[in-house]
């Protein structure tokens, strides 16, 4: 039996609504009561230290001898002690290893956490951000196989995502139905549950699937898994592609523009702004089709497709500066908040700077764009929605901006357990900083690893190992006021590795047993070197 179909059938068989739990619980109880307390503690560290280690990370501030819930009472008059912001992210991780396991179910708004038989929002698994968020720091933060439960859900829901994109192509692009109802690709809504799916509409346009599909990218970015790449990440990124491509107008013969389209749960005059072309679902085109043609080159495919996307590429227009100076959230929008609600939790038209990389470095009136606009947006909203703005100005590299919100975060959206609130208690908001904490301490989604491109003031010394960058190496620093001083690399897939660094073309670069490994140098803040899979390599600044 093939992986993919084992995980449909066994999905099916445990989420049968027919079925009565009953006994198949009272067997789990019992075995357990027979284990014993102690030896249950026991395989339970074992089991989640197994992963929970892989991670190190410290900002040299002394571990008060209190209970946790004194600890945060006293960082909420304080917040000049920064072991809650330390603790906050192992917190997270240990969250995403309890909740998100091989044969589970994904991590819903709740985790596996609730004191109701119906969870708020019935702890679904919400496509316009939500659920993308729990797994955003998965794979930087050395956790990528807690990310396996989603690509299993998406195993056993690709089937009926498939009809519903045939049924929305129908309804809005009739004229675009592929005679192979595969070849419309698939699509996702919001509003998901382990018993169903949704397809896109009223508050959230069809971006929710290439936001999607953005987690499949990047696990085969962090992991270098060609065979994740060829029989998972490929075919879903080529599907969803398929669907947007229908969803695509043209306006004239150099733009073509989604439509209908929304931005995530943007209200105008008290109704859900439908439109054509938000940004929102510009840029995931965008994203989405960029990545494909990556996996295109990467696996050596060629086919009609292939010209179609680059094709439509440059004609997506995704990123528009306004005359506030703002990043547009509605192509018809000129001033800054003119549409919708001007303080919105959701920063959906930033979805290019962050989890896309659209916006970068190599974009600058775009990330001075993005920069104002977030201070536009402010921070006074919802728990999930500081995390987003958190990573948000990670990447920005304003990285004193990132901490202001994350202690905002702590002192406002955390309660005494540190579970985190919406309100009420969701814990994207626990897996979205601590996917923020990472973003600040390491980036690579530009072609080359940046080493602590956001530190903040507050995190003068300090030290992490453990930590993923794309092309699957494993990052280990030590800073002493604010200046890293020592480097390791692992490198567990070989091929090229870039750093970016102040000045690290005047560092040494040596093997474990100090022989010089030679290294070209871009600029003096840029090198490069080839790496042999499972060597460690080092670097004294």
């Amino acid at each position: 039996m093939k992986r993919s179909s084992f995980f449909r059938r066994r999905a099916q068989k445990k989420l049968d609504p027919n079925s009565f739990p009953h006994e198949k619980v009272s067997r789990f109880i019992q075995a357990a009561e027979h284990k014993g307390y102690e030896n249950l503690k026991q395989s339970h560290l074992e089991d989640y230290q197994s992963l929970f280690s892989r991670v190190k990370l410290q900002f040299n501030a002394d571990i008060p001898l209190k209970p946790t819930k004194q600890v945060l009472k006293a960082y909420q008059a304080d917040a000049s002690h920064h072991y809650l912001e330390e603790l906050m992210y192992h917190y997270g991780r240990y969250l995403l290893i309890s909740t998100s396991r091989v044969g589970t179910l994904p991590c819903g708004l709740q985790g596996v956490w609730s004191q109701y038989e119906v969870t708020p929002f019935t702890g679904g698994f919400w496509h316009n951000i939500n659920v993308q968020m729990n797994y955003w720091g998965a794979f930087n933060s050395n956790l990528a196989e807690t990310f396996t439960p989603y690509v299993e859900f998406f195993d056993a829901y690709h089937t009926k995502a498939n009809r519903l994109a045939t049924k929305y192509l129908k309804e809005h692009h009739p004229n675009a139905l592929a005679k192979d109802s595969l070849e419309n690709g698939w699509t996702i809504g919001t509003g998901t549950t382990p018993y169903k799916i949704v397809g896109p509409g009223g508050h959230s346009g069809p971006g929710t699937g290439a936001l999607t599909t953005k987690m499949f990218w990047d696990y085969y970015e962090f992991t270098m898994d060609t065979t994740f790449l060829k029989e998972k990440a490929f075919p879903a990124i080529l599907g969803m592609s398929q669907f947007l491509s229908k969803t695509l107008l043209p306006v004239n013969d150099s733009l073509l523009l989604v439509n209908p389209s929304a931005s995530p749960e943007q209200k105008h005059n008290g109704d859900n702004y439908i439109t054509a072309g938000t940004t929102f679902d510009q840029e995931l085109v965008w994203e989405n089709h960029h990545d494909l043609l990556k996996a295109y080159k990467i696996l050596d495919i060629q086919d009609d497709f292939k010209k179609t996307v680059e094709e439509e590429l440059t004609k997506l227009d995704p990123i528009i500066i306004g005359k506030s100076g703002q990043i547009k959230e509605f192509r018809e929008e000129e001033y800054y908040g003119e549409i919708g609600q001007k303080n919105h939790r959701h920063i959906s038209h930033l979805c290019a700077l962050y989890p896309g990389t659209l916006i970068n470095s190599s974009t600058p009136k775009w990330m001075e764009a993005s920069k104002l606009t977030l201070d536009l947006r402010g921070n006074n909203t919802t728990g999930w929605a500081m995390a987003h703005r958190m990573n948000a100005r990670a990447r920005t590299q304003e990285g004193d901006k990132a901490h202001e919100v994350y202690t905002k975060f702590i002192k406002e959206r955390t309660l005494p357990n540190l579970w985190t609130t919406h309100p009420p208690f969701q814990i994207d908001g626990n897996f979205g900083t601590m996917a923020g904490v990472s973003e600040m301490l390491i980036q690579s989604h530009q072609g080359y690893i940046h080493l602590l491109p956001a530190l903040p003031k507050a995190w003068r010394d300090g030290v992490y190992s453990g930590l993923i960058a794309r092309g699957n190496f494993e990052l280990s620093v030590v800073w002493k006021d604010g200046k890293a001083t020592a480097i390791e690399i692992l490198s567990r897939s070989g091929g090229s590795c870039k750093l970016r660094y102040l000045n690290i073309s005047d560092a040494k670069l040596t093997t474990k047993t100090g022989e010089i490994v030679d290294f070209e140098e871009e600029n003096s803040d840029t090198i490069s070197f080839q790496t042999i899979k499972g060597e460690r390599y080092y670097i004294n600044m």
